[in-house]
């Protein structure tokens, strides 16, 4: 496997470091798990895990960090867009007293240009959202200290966005820059989810399908909003050429739409807020887990 085989060479070159790598399969279709129950029986050091279905990937990652217990964990993707020969640079900083080392992209050129500039107007909002605590373009792909990684343990929160959670924490921090590569194999799932889908998971955590009529409320407003807005254009062309039918007519029109739309807006926003707090009193498990390569088959 070529990612195991990349991280070999890395670790080679830090002889003073006993390591483990832990595969989080989140239920893929593929031979991913046969490939990792196969590296896992030929080397010690690996361990594979299988989701009983597909969660996120949020979800994996924090299976990942509660199955850790060393000085440090490094948290990355297992396309090879997160580039192995990073981690020396990870490792440096560690070793300097860093208890985070994040990643920083400065370039993904395959990523279709819409999708960039959605990512930068995301970190925009998020970084002036949160008092400049979570840095732009933020990549998952960090180091984590013992400490900070027991501490992002503690945060349970059903919909999670992990770096959020654990830029929350606050520990001493460095970034470094990197520049990530298209997919060494396959096809990125995240590219090809649907636009408004990947708006609904950046402005709020994956809901559960039970609250989907809330969702509908807030695009509902904003609908009302556009349409209020493209109408009040609309009249006012009609009222220039023609008149009005009375005296205070465009007033009342123009009040009542944009009144209505906007409080189907605040309804909306309420809404996303409750089905958040829906999901976190269900208080459902972040992730189940099916099989593991270090269980015996009964």
């Amino acid at each position: 496997m070529e990612l195991y085989n990349r991280i070999f060479l890395v670790m080679e070159s830090h002889p003073d470091y006993n390591w483990r790598l832990i595969f989080c399969d989140n239920n893929s279709t593929d031979r991913t798990w046969e490939l990792i129950s196969k590296l896992s029986r030929s080397n010690d050091n690996v361990l594979g895990i299988r989701m009983s279905r597909t969660f996120t990937l949020d979800a994996s990652f924090s299976c990942g960090i509660d199955l850790s217990n060393a000085d440090a964990l490094i948290i990355m993707a297992s396309d090879l867009q997160d580039p192995p020969e990073s981690i020396s640079e990870f490792i440096k900083y560690f070793e300097e007293g860093y208890d985070q080392v994040v990643a920083r992209i400065v370039k993904r050129e395959y990523v279709p240009y819409v999708r960039r500039l959605l990512s930068k107007l995301f970190y925009l909002v998020a970084n002036k959202t949160t008092n400049n605590m979570i840095p732009r373009d933020v990549s998952d792909f960090r180091l984590l200290s013992r400490s900070a990684y027991l501490g992002a343990r503690k945060m349970q929160e059903r919909n999670r966005f992990l770096r959020g959670l654990i830029a929350w924490t606050g520990f001493k921090t460095a970034i470094i820059d990197i520049e990530r590569p298209q997919r060494f194999a396959g096809d990125s799932k995240f590219l090809e989810m649907k636009l408004g889908k990947v708006i609904r998971w950046a402005t709020s955590a994956i809901l559960a399908h039970t609250s989907a009529p809330l969702i509908a409320v807030a695009i509902c407003g904003i609908g009302l909003s556009i349409f209020s807005f493209l109408a009040t254009i609309v009249f006012s062309i009609f009222w220039l050429s023609g008149g009005v039918p009375f005296a205070g007519f465009g007033t009342i029109v123009g009040i009542v739409s944009l009144g209505f739309s906007l409080t189907m807006l605040a309804i909306g926003i309420i809404a996303q807020y409750i089905a958040l707090i829906y999901d976190e009193v269900k208080a459902r498990p972040i992730y189940l887990i099916a099989e593991r390569t270090d269980e015996p088959k009964s």
